[in-house]
């Protein structure tokens, strides 16, 4: 499918305007959270049985997604302690081999509370016995560049791991030939929305075999509004 600029960001206004609960002879309603902005993506003529065709990479926005991320900090030394001065949580090599004789249940509740796990690249052997099988199926394997930026070597390494963590997103499309994301806030500057969606759109037409003719169909949606798809005829349907 074409994705045109233009259609792209006139569906991500749409997206915004169904956000607000509208009804006759009520006051328009607003949500009182603030509600993400979800970009889903429907894939066709690709073979997910093909590793080559599989994606799970990290992808770094343009703009920040949040100010605090929520990562956890796996090292020693000045990692470590540089980390806990950033209010980061943190794991050392004994607080790892305690985590590695908890019941399994309690492990992947741990592994589930984190986003993003950030790894001192001599303690990844130690990762990798304690916890790969419990990060792995929740696709938080920590990736060296360029697939991600989970595994660091120094303090510098983690400051600026931190900060691109505001901004890095999980694109996985692995098992289902679908992907769906969060790439904004509705708080966000609008402009700000649709470059990080089109950063997207452009470096996954780019991973795609046939670029953007395995594009089945693109939709936007704020957390609780109405989908909008990214289509000509559908904008038209709904007078936009």
């Amino acid at each position: 499918m074409k994705v045109d600029d233009k259609l792209l960001k006139r569906s991500l206004n749409a997206a915004i305007d169904f956000s607000i609960w509208k009804k006759e002879d009520k006051q328009d309603k607003v949500r009182k959270f603030d509600e993400s902005i979800d970009f889903i993506i429907n894939f066709k003529d690709i073979n997910l049985k093909d590793p080559k065709q599989r994606i799970d990479k990290e992808f770094l926005l343009r703009f920040n997604l949040t100010e605090v991320p929520n990562i956890c900090v796996i090292a020693s030394d000045e990692i470590l302690l540089q980390a806990k001065k950033s209010g980061i949580d943190t794991l050392n090599l004994e607080s790892l081999e305690n985590l590695n004789r908890e019941e399994k249940k309690y492990k992947k509740k741990f592994v589930k509370k984190y986003d993003f796990f950030l790894v001192e690249s001599k303690m990844m052997p130690q990762v990798a016995r304690s916890l790969a099988r419990f990060l792995g199926p929740a696709g938080k394997m920590p990736k060296p560049f360029p697939s991600g930026y989970g595994i660091i070597s120094s303090v510098d390494d983690l400051k600026t791991a931190i900060e691109r963590y505001k901004k890095v997103i999980r694109i996985q499309v692995k098992k289902q030939p679908i992907l769906q994301i969060k790439l904004g806030k509705k708080s966000m500057d609008v402009d700000q929305v649709f470059q990080n969606m089109k950063g997207v759109v452009d470096y996954i037409a780019d991973l795609m075999p046939h670029k953007f003719n395995n594009f089945k169909s693109i939709i936007i949606k704020t957390t609780m509004g109405k989908p909008v798809e990214v289509d000509e005829q559908f904008l038209k349907s709904i007078g936009v």
